[in-house]
């Protein structure tokens, strides 16, 4: 184990045995920026939600990419960049030992073909998506496998008709939803597994017809954790509906309440063993891992599923394993390091971008089953092999030093410039927020918001309480949002309704949204907990639980200390609310 100061934030983090024996495996030098802003670095080279009107630059005609008309290299829509009508190889450099090795990457990053959006699979209307797998009829989803039917939500993944989500897996029929799996016709519910027909839900399992409980196990017909008959129930579901907006307000108001008293799990998960983090399903031995199913031997990971071996591993997965400090790049992968943008069978790529179905490359971008090339350039297997062993050693003497006299050699992911999105236009903004003035005085881009023009003809305020009041006319309609333009949700400043969603109003009795679609992401957001640990004790002083007096147990948690939460440990909570 070994203590090490970051060179981007200055803060000590610590390398553990365990770490080190991962680099050996894997051949790559120990890392000189902490978890956090190797994080951060990854994230803020993922673009989701940022989409732009513009024309393709193979086919010219005007069609969503998230790419705007000013980005530097070429951009193609996934039917032109999948098609052979242009050659990849045709944008290789010879390497110049003279110059690093990352601006000499980062010209042939504004050289090659890049996909506006990314959409793998079959996707049938849902070309409002991006880094999508398999949707129909989507719209404004993100980040999500194999949904159908669905809007305005992210990292669904198997999901259908749901709308207004955060990671709600496997589930149906779910509205305003936060971190949920197979879920059915559930509405504002968060951290809650297999539960039907109920609303305001807060770490509950197993549960039908409940309405605004917290902790609650294996019940029916509860509503703010009291037991009533199914008749009564009915009936307090029947008012509720009736109330509208106004009867929401009202019981998200008491269930945050309710919550104040309420114990909290160190952390939400389910079939995991030796493993730390948040919302993590069925794994082992995942460490520092949040949102994330199927994991073995996993640390410091993100939106994983059926990953295996890897460290420093964000979004994606699918059967992969030996990743290490990537993002976006899954199915069936191998042996992947400081990568972004790869799929279907990649293995031993090295610091390459958008290449596929490909294996010994280093520095490529937009290969498609290729092999032993540098560059974009081909090469003999003993020639790649000993150009590539060179390399390593130039990068390692000869380091990228950016404005801001961080060192980047052999080992390191991609410098922050080098992102194709300013930082606001990505997820890091989403999970790392900064101003402005932050985000450039760290060495990010930023992107100045463009002011919106619409001409509302509705005022958010003057809504319908109930959707009862509403009809098809809305949808000729422009709204305004409340929070008229706020830049730190990326508001819209106004919004309109689609009739796939109106019809999803009328069909479970709810009423009319009075933000924009940004808005109530960043709502959603704001109530999760952040993608951080902090050392706690547990505060069970339950005498029953197996201990004398407060439980000695300590553990990593999503709670900070200063949060007021009621926070225990696996084995008190368990005995207290299981």
């Amino acid at each position: 184990m070994e203590t090490r100061t970051c060179q981007n934030c200055k803060n000590d983090f610590v390398i553990e045995s365990d770490d080190f024996s991962f680099y050996e495996k894997i051949q790559v030098p120990p890392p000189t920026f902490c978890p956090e802003c190797r994080f951060v670095r990854r994230l803020s080279f993922r673009n989701e939600r940022s989409l732009y009107h513009r024309t393709c630059d193979s086919c010219k005609q005007k069609k969503i990419f998230m790419y705007p008309e000013s980005t530097p290299f070429p951009v193609f829509c996934k039917e032109c960049w999948w098609q052979d009508v242009w050659d990849p190889f045709s944008y290789g450099m010879q390497y110049d030992f003279n110059q690093p090795f990352f601006p000499q990457f980062y010209e042939l990053m504004k050289l090659v073909p890049r996909p506006g959006t990314i959409q793998q699979g079959n996707n049938i209307q849902s070309d409002y998506s991006n880094r999508v797998t398999d949707m129909r009829n989507c719209y404004l989803v993100f980040g999500t496998i194999a949904s159908e039917y669905s809007m305005y939500s992210n990292i669904i993944n198997g999901s259908k008709e749901c709308m207004d989500d955060f990671y709600a897996v496997g589930s149906e029929q779910c509205y305003e939803c936060i971190d949920v799996s197979k879920c059915y016709r559930c509405y504002f519910c968060c951290e809650s597994q297999e539960c039907a027909e109920s609303y305001f839900l807060y770490n509950c399992r197993n549960c039908t017809n409940c309405f605004g409980c917290v902790n609650v196990r294996n019940k029916s017909n509860c509503i703010f954790n009291q037991q009533y008959s199914p008749e009564d129930y009915k009936k307090f579901i029947e008012e509720f509906k009736k109330g509208g907006r106004e009867a929401i307000a009202e019981a998200q108001a008491k269930i945050e309440e309710l919550k104040k008293d309420a114990i909290h799990p160190w952390m939400v998960c389910r079939s995991v063993s030796n493993s730390s983090g948040n919302w993590i399903e069925h794994s082992e031995n995942a460490v520092h891992v949040f949102s994330s199913n199927d994991c073995e031997d996993v640390k410091y990971g993100y939106s994983l599923s059926k990953a295996k071996d890897s460290m420093d591993y964000s979004f994606w997965g699918s059967g992969s394993e030996l990743v290490y400090d990537t993002i976006n790049t899954g199915i069936q992968c191998s042996n992947i390091k400081w990568n972004h943008e790869s799929w279907t069978g990649d293995s031993d790529l090295t610091y390459c971008t958008n290449c596929h179905s490909s294996k010994n490359l280093f520095g490529c971008i937009g290969l498609k089953n290729a092999e032993y090339c540098v560059f974009n350039v081909q090469y003999s297997k003993e020639d790649y092999e000993a150009l590539v062993t060179k390399i390593i050693s130039q990068m390692k003497e000869l380091p990228y030093i950016d404005a801001h006299a961080r060192a980047y050699s052999y080992g390191e992911f991609y410098p922050y410039e080098f992102s194709p999105f300013a930082y606001n236009e990505t997820v890091a903004q989403e999970f790392f927020p900064l101003s402005k003035e932050e985000a450039q005085s760290r060495g990010y881009l930023w992107v100045d918001e463009v002011e919106k023009k619409y001409q509302a003809t509705v005022d958010a305020n003057n809504l319908p309480n109930t959707i009862e009041e509403v009809d098809e006319a809305i949808c000729k309609e422009v709204i305004s949002c409340l929070n008229n333009g706020k830049t730190s949700t990326k508001c819209t400043s106004a919004f309109k309704i689609i009739p796939d969603e109106l019809a999803f109003y009328k069909r479970f009795s709810l009423p009319l949204p009075q933000y924009c679609s940004n808005c109530r992401h960043f709502n959603r957001l704001s109530k999760r907990n952040p993608l951080k640990l902090w050392p706690r004790s547990c505060i069970c002083d339950n005498q029953s639980h197996g201990h004398s007096g407060m439980c000695p147990n300590e553990f990593e948690t999503s709670y900070s200390p200063d949060r007021p939460e009621k926070v225990y440990c696996e084995q008190c909570y368990q005995r207290e609310v299981i």
